[in-house]
């Protein structure tokens, strides 16, 4: 009998876990733009509120920690806007410009090292089909680094123009950080007593998992980026800035992110020179050496409880349904689900 309880519930859960994603690839983009500002303010309190405890333990109250936060990011960001983000858009822009230009000479390269089949005594059709291959995967190769590129400008662009959605998210930040006991109060008032106890543990694991992912995560790519902003100036690679943002932000998606991020910067460096496409794969394998061993253990300590073959799928199935974005946030995601199945199915037995 316990066993097809058990069963059932596993039927249960996946058809309701089936449902929801159903609906959430139906209604995503709708779905984006209602929660975009609630889940900006879900990262905002998740970044703000350590720095308010320790305000509060100096004895300035929550409201005034949160005031003086949102006072001193709010002059970095203007200095930001004013000296930094101009720098940044006009490197994209110029990226994005020369593009083709560094397709056409990889174009060049690829045409060159092949010669030798050209000159060999393949059949013809051999021939053309290898040619044509690597025709057709190059100008899918510059067709998607474009869009992202792309993707990634015009997003930022967007982002800086959405001063109503950040505005709401602060706001809503504000509330979530000052009356947090109001809500968890609230919220647990509606759940009948014998649940309360799996709810609270349930709700303190996907608070670890989303402190870990959030404050760490952000953390490691803002010190990854500088490191490797850094070392591109240092081996003289163009667009540095933005190549170092890049792999920063990469970073962030687990074991596919450091390839991806480190991709465009040997690229560009290829143009160049040899000898700064080994300089470049050097200083990334360097970077990444130091992450694996001292930033990332140090920071995020392993806490999301995911098996590495169970966060590979996450990557790639994040990547299928919602694009770069669905990789950046598969993990977490996958991570909560995982703990909420794990309460749902111990409640249910």
């Amino acid at each position: 009998m316990i066993a097809i309880r058990k069963v059932v519930s596993y039927i249960i859960l996946f058809l309701i876990g089936a449902i929801i994603i159903l609906f959430v690839t139906t209604y995503h983009d709708k779905l984006v733009k209602i929660f975009f500002p609630i889940v900006l303010a879900g990262v905002l309190t998740y970044i703000l509120r350590p720095m308010v405890l320790k305000l509060e333990k100096r004895n300035i109250s929550r409201t005034q920690g949160i005031l003086l936060i949102y006072l001193f990011s709010g002059i970095v960001l203007i200095a930001s806007v004013i000296f930094i983000m101009p720098v940044l858009v006009n490197n994209t822009r110029e990226f994005i410009n020369t593009f083709p230009q560094i397709t056409l000479e990889y174009k060049n390269n690829f045409n060159n090292a092949v010669k030798m089949i050209d000159t060999s005594n393949w059949p013809i059709e051999i021939k053309n089909a290898v040619f044509n291959e690597i025709n057709n995967a190059v100008g899918i190769l510059e067709i998607r680094l474009l869009n992202t590129l792309r993707n990634a400008l015009f997003g930022s662009m967007n982002a800086a123009t959405s001063i109503g959605d950040f505005i709401i998210a602060m706001i809503i930040a504000y509330y979530l950080i000052k009356d947090a006991e109001f809500f968890k109060k609230n919220f647990l008032s509606l759940v009948p007593r014998k649940w309360r106890n799996n709810i609270i543990v349930t709700c303190r694991e996907i608070n670890d998992i989303l402190s870990s992912f959030i404050q760490g995560q952000i953390l490691t790519a803002v010190i990854i980026g500088i490191m490797e902003t850094t070392a591109l100036l240092v081996i003289g690679v163009k667009y540095a800035p933005i190549l170092g943002i890049i792999g920063g932000i990469s970073n962030i998606i687990p074991y596919f992110g450091p390839f991806i991020g480190a991709i465009p910067a040997v690229a560009v460096a290829f143009i160049d020179s040899p000898v700064k496409v080994v300089w470049t794969i050097t200083a990334f394998i360097v970077i990444q050496l130091i992450d694996n061993a001292f930033i990332s253990p140090k920071i995020i300590e392993g806490r999301l409880g995911l098996h590495p073959v169970t966060t590979i799928l996450a990557v790639l199935v994040g990547e299928e349904f919602f694009g770069i974005a669905g990789m950046l946030v598969a993990v977490p995601v996958t991570a909560v689900i995982k703990v909420i199945l794990k309460r749902s199915i111990e409640t249910i037995v």
